[in-house]
Formats: C-alpha cells, sequence, structure tokens
C-alpha cells in the first residue's frame, strides 16, 4: 500500500484550531502524523488517541449526521423513508455501541474507528451523571425528529434523486493554489436550477462561524460543478430548533474574503515550518495559547506543558 503523505491542506477547521492554539494544532496535524501505524513510536501513538477523542456533543452531532446521510442514502436505493422511532432507535443503539466502546478502551487497538468520550477519558472512565448521558440522548432523538419532519426534507424527497448533487461526502478544491477539504452536508438544484447547499446544524445558530463555512462551500460548488453565483442559495437547518431553515445570502464581497483568508491563514500555516517544501513541522515552533475555555475542552491537556507544568 502507499505510504500516506502529510500534506499542508486548509479546511476551516484546521484554520481555527491555528487561531486556538498552535500547540493543539501541532499535536493534530503533525505529532499524530502515523500514529496508526503498527512501528509508529509510543509518543506518536499517544498524540494519536488524543486527536481522535470526541466530546459528548461532537459524538451525538456525529451521531445525527451519519444517520441522516445512511438515511438519504437509503432512501435514494429503496424509497424508503423511515418513522422517526425507527431512527431514534438506530441512534439509541449507536450511542449505546461507542459508550461500550469508550469505558471499555477499545480505542487504545483502533484510535480512530472506535468511540473514545472526552468526559470519560478525562474523567472517572466509567460513569457519568444521568442527567448528562440523558441529555445527550435527547439531544440525538430531538434532532433526527425534527430531520424526519422537516419541511425542507419533503422538499428533497419530492426531487428525482438526479438532481442530488452530495450527500455529505468528503472532498477536496483548489483555491488559488491552495487544497481545500470540505464536505456539503447536503446538496441539490431545484425546479428553477438554483443550486441549494444545506449544512444540518446539531447544535444552536453562529451566523459568523456558518456564514464562513457555507461560503467555503459556495467555493466548492463554484470549483467543481461550475454553478454561477447567483444560482447558489446557502442555508443552515437547525435540528435542535424543529428543523428550522436560516438562509445566508450568497454575496461576492463575502467569497473574495474568504479566499483572501484561505491564502493569509495557509501562508502563516507555512510560515510555521521547518521544511516547507516538505511539510516538516517542529513541536518547539508552535506555542501553547492557554486560554480557559479552550484548555478545558482541548484533547490534548494530558500531555500539555501549560496544563501540566
Amino acid at each position: 500500500m502507499k505510504k500516506l503523505v502529510n500534506e499542508l491542506t486548509w479546511s476551516v477547521s484546521r484554520a481555527q484550531l491555528f487561531q486556538t492554539c498552535q500547540r493543539a494544532y501541532y499535536y493534530n496535524y503533525y505529532g499524530a502524523w502515523g500514529g496508526w501505524e503498527d512501528d509508529t513510536t509510543p509518543e506518536t501513538r499517544k498524540l494519536y488517541i488524543l486527536k481522535n477523542i470526541k466530546p459528548l456533543a461532537m459524538w451525538a452531532g456525529s451521531i445525527v449526521h451519519s444517520l441522516i446521510k445512511d438515511t438519504l442514502d437509503e432512501f435514494a436505493r429503496s424509497g424508503r423513508w423511515p418513522e422517526t422511532a425507527a431512527l431514534q432507535e438506530q441512534a439509541r443503539n449507536r450511542m449505546n455501541a461507542g459508550w461500550k466502546e469508550s469505558i471499555g478502551r477499545e480505542w487504545e487497538k483502533y484510535p480512530s474507528r472506535r468511540t473514545n468520550l472526552f468526559e470519560l477519558y478525562y474523567g472517572n472512565g466509567k460513569t457519568l451523571p444521568a442527567e448528562t448521558t440523558n441529555a445527550i440522548r435527547e439531544r440525538v432523538f430531538t434532532c433526527l425528529e425534527s430531520f424526519v419532519m422537516s419541511p425542507t426534507v419533503r422538499e428533497i424527497l419530492a426531487l428525482p434523486y438526479s438532481s442530488w448533487k452530495t450527500n455529505d461526502v468528503l472532498d477536496t478544491f483548489m483555491s488559488n493554489d491552495v487544497k481545500v477539504w470540505c464536505a456539503l452536508d447536503f446538496a441539490y438544484i431545484d425546479a428553477d436550477g438554483i443550486c441549494h447547499i444545506l449544512d444540518w446544524k446539531t447544535g444552536v445558530e453562529n451566523r459568523s462561524t456558518l456564514r464562513q463555512q457555507l461560503a467555503c462551500y459556495a467555493l466548492y460548488a463554484m470549483s467543481k460543478w461550475s454553478v454561477p453565483l447567483d444560482k447558489l442559495n446557502l442555508h443552515g437547518v437547525f435540528l435542535l430548533d424543529g428543523g428550522r431553515k436560516s438562509s445566508y445570502p450568497v454575496k461576492p464581497e463575502l467569497l473574495v474574503s474568504v479566499q483572501d483568508q484561505i491564502v493569509t491563514s495557509s501562508q502563516a500555516m507555512r510560515a510555521k515550518l521547518r521544511d516547507p517544501e516538505k511539510n516538516v513541522a517542529a513541536e518547539e515552533d508552535f506555542p501553547c495559547m492557554p486560554s480557559e475555555y479552550a484548555c478545558g475542552q482541548c484533547s490534548f491537556r494530558e500531555v500539555c506543558p501549560a496544563i501540566n507544568g
């Protein structure tokens, strides 16, 4: 098998981590690289395990997103649409399986393929308060109910499958010679030829963050599908809020701003490298950036010198 090469690429999440803490950025994109190999060092393996930790809220969101993808794919194949209770039962099974993986420490052998929950890893490893786990379960169930009943989804199901453009597939595009990673949750073309890009949200609305994310998706659609600017509509669908759809205008100045951000952000990342051509980085060049909020949620707290002294 061809050995994977660590490339300097860009994504919204990568840029956000670089801004939040450069040491965590180094651990995530360089220190943990190769941690899946059988002959990796213990230090790299540890960082790879920490990189794959998920907080409860993120884990819940990933379960919702995976079930949405699976449900839409199944509808495309068979035309069958599930009842809310059936979808919630699937979610319950996935949550139970993930919980067992986490407390059973199955992630020690398969860090990227088994659930490792932040609250358990940095807790007692076995239990969480019932109100915490109940709240997460209800969050997942509410999101799935909103999805099944959503008017937006009903619009999608009424369209021919040929109108669907993508259903949560990770892909790349080039922006000013920078490789950009993104995964549009869903996109389709309506009867008037308008391309609608949807982002399923399992949390509250943050307009500034979502605006940037959707603008990146717009650049993807223009690059990969040659969709004109005036034929693009961007939406967040908020599943904790009954499936409310919030639309975001596609303005040329916003897209230019995001393109500029991709360039300046990737240049800043590149400037930190010891060997930019080979994408070689050194830990000491990426300082810890302590913050009570960020450090409290950081998966790398176990190895961070700013926390452990």
